[in-house]
């Protein structure tokens, strides 16, 4: 069994709880009712009762009979999925501890900024019984280790005597991962995160849509997108709220790709059909080949307003002068000194030692054509001219891309796909009887 600490390095979840002044309260009549039988385990229809009202709460839905209703049956394969988790837990001896759990709910309360214990209190105060939200983290932490523990990383030189399975990387596989990191910076990245339901066969495949479907609605409606990653994402990232981090399209599938060309940063995507899943992306933001997040910026902006009810020609005069003023400038200082007395209405910003991918993209074009103390073309706006020149420009050094950092990589992404083998094996021999 891993130590806690172990588990809570692999193991971070992220939620964004927000606070509802009611919640519907659970049909007591209903407790005893079966909702589904996983081999041994019931899931009664207060177990899934619960189980919405949590996951509407925790990612923002108004728990309205409506919206509960809309992800009643995702909510109910994730349940049944988990029931699955813990057998395997208790078939193998594997324990999460008081501790472990106590460790990893104190995590989500930091990572999100909320005070020890708020946890408890929200979901007293909306009638759940806490043990739906231990046994959730409990049938993840347990699958995490099951995986691990079975698929040990061993060496492709270690000859494996027992005949046990375990996982192995090749050197070139390291190799070919550092390359890529290393030439991430000279592409454009796309900042993702992802919803993923998968499907076990195409008799499914209308349902999971339909799934997926109803929480883009749910997004449109103002749902938290990272909180209903954690709730109902059956990816990997499903941890981290659906996040994907930094990606250039030769890793992207070619349908996410595809879908990923029609889409600006800030648009969430249709439901977009892989191999074996329905994927929701959404398009956070884009890093321009040469922005990496090394390269610290100091820059002056200078903007001459517009007067009220401009006419076409003074804006034509205001521009030419922010022309004049970009290209007489020697140095940023100059720059100032020059606007405040030729426009005394000037309006002026020094940005110091800020990361360039901080900047909007159009701006971020800009900046990569200037150098020091040179001044680009004025930029009409609804304000005025803008000016933007460049005072100073360096680099940080990123900490280093190691063969270990690019070990625990592959091996995090070769255990998903284990990962999702193994649940779908699983579920293929077990008994699942729904009784909705």
């Amino acid at each position: 069994m891993a130590k806690g600490e172990d588990l809570m390095h692999y193991f971070v979840i992220l939620l964004s709880f927000l606070m509802v002044g009611t919640a519907l309260k659970a049909d007591s009549s209903s407790s005893s009712r079966i909702a589904a039988v996983v081999n041994n385990t019931v899931i009664t229809k207060a177990d899934l009762m619960n189980r919405l009202r949590f996951a509407a709460i925790s990612s923002g839905l108004e728990p309205t009979s409506e919206n509960l209703d809309r992800v009643k049956d995702q909510i109910l394969r994730i349940m049944i999925d988990e029931a699955l988790q813990l057998q395997i837990g208790k078939k193998y001896g594997i324990e999460i501890k008081k501790d472990h759990l106590q460790a990893a709910i104190k995590d989500i309360e930091e990572s999100n900024g909320m005070p020890e214990g708020a946890i408890t209190r929200m979901m007293e105060a909306n009638g759940i019984p806490f043990s739906t939200f231990e046994d959730q983290i409990r049938a993840q932490l347990t699958w995490l280790v099951y995986i691990r523990e079975k698929y040990p990383l061993k060496s492709l030189e270690i000859k494996q005597q027992d005949g046990l399975p375990s996982l192995q990387i090749a050197d070139w596989e390291i190799d070919q991962e550092i390359k890529l990191q290393k030439n991430k910076e000279t592409k454009t990245q796309y900042h993702l995160a992802e919803i993923v339901l998968p499907f076990d066969s195409s008799d499914q495949e209308a349902e999971i849509k339909q799934n997926l479907n109803n929480l883009t609605e749910e997004l449109k409606k103002g749902a938290h997108f990272g909180a209903l990653a954690q709730q109902f994402s059956q990816s990997a990232t499903s941890a981290q709220g659906g996040d994907m981090g930094w990606l250039t399209e030769d890793q992207l599938e070619p349908e996410i790709k595809e879908a990923l060309s029609h889409l600006q940063p800030g648009q969430l995507s249709a439901p977009i059909r892989t191999s074996q899943n329905y994927n929701l992306i959404a398009f956070i933001e884009r890093k321009l080949p040469g922005t990496g997040e090394s390269t610290l910026l100091t820059m002056q902006q200078v903007l001459l307003p517009f007067p009220n009810n401009v006419t076409e020609d003074k804006a034509r005069e205001i521009m030419k002068l922010a022309e004049d003023l970009s290209h007489s400038a020697k140095n940023c200082k100059d720059l100032e000194k020059m606007s405040l007395e030729r426009f005394p209405s000037a309006s002026l910003h020094l940005t110091r030692n800020e990361l360039l991918s901080t900047f909007p993209e159009a701006l971020q074009e800009v900046l990569l054509k200037l150098d020091i103390n040179q001044g680009s073309e004025p930029l009409l706006t609804q304000e005025g001219g803008l000016i933007v020149m460049l005072c100073d420009k360096k680099s940080q050094k990123d900490p280093e891309f190691t063969r270990e950092d690019a070990e625990s990589l592959i091996t995090s992404r070769k255990h998903a796909l284990i990962a999702r083998r193994e649940l779908r094996d699983l579920k293929r021999h077990a008994f699942i009887d729904l009784r909705m």
